[in-house]
């Protein structure tokens, strides 16, 4: 059965690096900066934030974002904008960061509906992430953590994890592959009859429209981060490309990082 979610409608959208899934941080500093005498402060745009405890003023733990602990609520920063992915409806908005304060714009969301329990946390995040909140950051750039104390008292602990951008060095650059249905054995100096993806570059015009393949399928050598390829099912993906600045020896000098998944196709069409 074929599964279609790429939309001529909003195909341009795409092409243009729209909001995704996973969300973008393309102004987001490249590679933390480091001096002799200390390291800098993490920088909010150079981590992705989640969710690992929230308390209220008296120290109890907010119930109702367990479900956010749960699922792993996250925090990203754009240079001036801010979302919140995790809970039913993603959430945005504006932000400024100065001096320790962190003061947040009303945030707009998505609208979809969930289980209550979605929602109710929905309701508590739009609730908490309002006005100023005191920022804390402890930890090295390895690890950071980030403690927010809202308006009424909570405490919210968010641990850091670093971006693409700051992990590999570079900004990345959007791009659509498609992943064939089989994988190929292909040669690994490490690994006896290695299997690679097969893949191919799709490329669409600015109406979003799919231009003719020209790329010939061919096997890629490492993963894509971010992706599970299941045997069977073609797959059309957009990725973000990373040139990886100071790669291990034995590592590729790029790296693909899964952004949307656009299509997928489990007849096995196209190989």
């Amino acid at each position: 059965m074929k599964q279609n979610i790429l939309l001529a409608a909003v195909c341009a959208a795409l092409i243009q690096g729209c909001a995704s899934t996973s969300p973008s941080h393309e102004d987001s500093p490249s590679m933390l900066t480091t001096t002799s005498a200390a390291v800098a402060q993490p920088a909010l745009p150079a981590y992705y934030w989640d969710l690992v405890s929230a308390n209220d003023a008296a120290g109890k733990p907010l119930a109702v974002l367990n479900k956010g602990i749960e699922r792993k609520l996250r925090v990203s920063f754009g240079d001036r904008n801010l979302s919140i992915s995790g809970g039913c409806n993603g959430q945005f908005g504006g932000y400024q960061y100065q001096d320790g304060v962190l003061k947040v714009q009303s945030l707009a969301s998505t609208l979809m509906a969930c289980d209550k329990n979605l929602m109710d946390l929905d309701a508590e995040v739009a609730r908490l992430f309002k006005g100023d909140l005191r920022a804390v950051i402890t930890g090295d750039n390895t690890a950071p953590m980030l403690q927010l104390t809202t308006a009424d008292g909570s405490v919210l602990k968010l641990q850091g994890e670093a971006t693409p951008q700051t992990r590999y060095g570079s900004e990345g650059e959007v791009k659509f592959l498609e992943v064939a249905a089989k994988t190929v054995k292909c040669s690994h100096p490490m690994i006896p009859d290695y299997q690679c993806l097969q893949v191919r570059e799709r490329r669409y015009d600015d109406a979003g429209l799919q231009l003719a393949t020209q790329d010939a399928w061919h096997p890629l050598y490492q993963p894509i981060e971010g992706f599970e390829h299941h045997d069977g099912v073609r797959t059309v993906l957009r990725v973000k490309q990373y040139e990886w600045k100071n790669p291990p020896a034995d590592a590729p000098s790029k790296v693909y990082v899964l952004d949307m998944v656009v299509e997928q196709d489990a007849s096995g069409a196209g190989k």
